[in-house]
């Protein structure tokens, strides 16, 4: 089954989710089409299954960082994840396809929109937990610095797709001097 999704994946980031024939998953994968609809019926619970395991990658990434003792920190390598993602051109083209299908079809929306209050669920998280163990103090309120994460990281994967002189790693020094100060990380104070 984890050979159909990851040829899935490899078709949809070459051809998108509409381009894509189960026949080129099957050719991809190496497997039968009868194999192919044993473990899914259709090409939609492909498309479906390949949404819900990027969302359960973006949960295993939070939960990891959720652990740590220092939240700020963590914060700052889960931007550094983001930026290495948006850097990878498949993972990149797989998200923004993603994102597109969810304008399109209300099956792929829901898990999208699951997938994002998740995001923002554990930003909070990690925000809220920082802030409480004195590792951040934002200069703006919680919900606000949130979403301006949440419309950094989209930023990030929107830029990176339309201009290719756009380096994320290259941004990562200026981002994090700008999150830094924002949320004035380890006793910093916005510069004025």
């Amino acid at each position: 089954m984890e050979a159909i999704l990851d040829a899935a994946k490899i078709c949809f980031v070459r051809s998108g989710f509409h381009g894509t024939s189960t026949e080129a998953i099957c050719s991809e994968a190496g497997v039968s089409s009868g194999k192919l609809f044993h473990y899914f019926p259709s090409k939609k619970a492909i498309i479906l299954a390949v949404v819900h395991g990027q969302t359960r990658q973006t949960e295993a990434y939070i939960q990891q960082l959720l652990r740590r003792s220092d939240l700020s920190a963590a914060l700052l390598d889960f931007l550094d994840i983001i930026l290495h993602l948006a850097a990878d051109v498949k993972e990149r083209r797989l998200i923004l396809e993603i994102a597109a299908e969810a304008t399109r079809d209300e099956d792929v929306g829901a898990l999208d929109a699951a997938a994002d209050r998740l995001l923002a669920g554990g930003l909070t998280a990690l925000l809220s937990g920082a802030a409480e163990h004195g590792q951040i103090s934002p200069v703006v309120p919680l919900e606000h610095a949130v979403r301006f994460l949440m419309i950094v990281i989209d930023g990030i994967f929107s830029r990176a797709a339309i201009d290719d002189s756009f380096n994320p790693a290259a941004e990562r020094g200026s981002l994090q001097i700008i999150i830094r100060n924002i949320l004035c990380i380890a006793g910093e104070k916005p510069d004025a």
